[in-house]
């Protein structure tokens, strides 16, 4: 944690860059503003968590059916034990993959792994299983493409 940790404080700006910045050219300006404090102070602070492990990472979240994604499938994958951390190192910097986790498996659904991919197409997205699939070679996996979204938001911080 860094050195002046507060955790009230802390607490209140994790929750005003969660809520979203503004889209201006000096947006921590403002937001230093609206917390009481100048902006280095604030960049520090966040800084300081990002370093500390409290906030692991900090971007955009970009709507992907505003932009053209049209097609997103789960793929639910049967992944060894011993090789997930060979499957995340593939998929960590591809950029179709919003998420990905590690579950428990049962003896009726072994997959243990999921990931969600999103393309312009089905047929976008499933070559994007096909270049996991190949890199990590294994082939045990599902496809559950989405029919219809029920419900998307964010996170509500300020009830935690």
């Amino acid at each position: 944690m860094h050195a002046k940790s507060n955790y009230e404080a802390d607490n209140r700006i994790i929750r005003c860059l969660h809520r979203g910045l503004a889209i201006e050219s000096r947006p921590f300006l403002t937001l230093a503003q609206e917390l009481g404090t100048t902006e280095d102070a604030l960049l520090e602070v966040i800084r300081s968590l990002i370093t500390g492990g409290v906030i692991r990472r900090y971007g955009a979240v970009v709507r992907h059916d505003r932009v053209g994604y049209s097609s997103n499938v789960l793929v639910a994958w049967k992944i060894p034990e011993e090789r997930i951390d060979e499957f995340e190192a593939v998929i960590q910097d591809l950029t179709e993959v919003s998420h990905g986790y590690e579950r428990v498996s049962y003896p009726e659904w072994r997959y243990n792994v999921y990931t969600m991919i999103h393309g312009h197409s089905k047929d976008e997205c499933l070559s994007v299983v096909e270049r996991i699939s190949s890199a990590i070679r294994i082939k045990e996996y599902t496809l559950l493409f989405t029919k219809r979204e029920f419900k998307k938001r964010k996170l509500d911080l300020e009830g935690l």
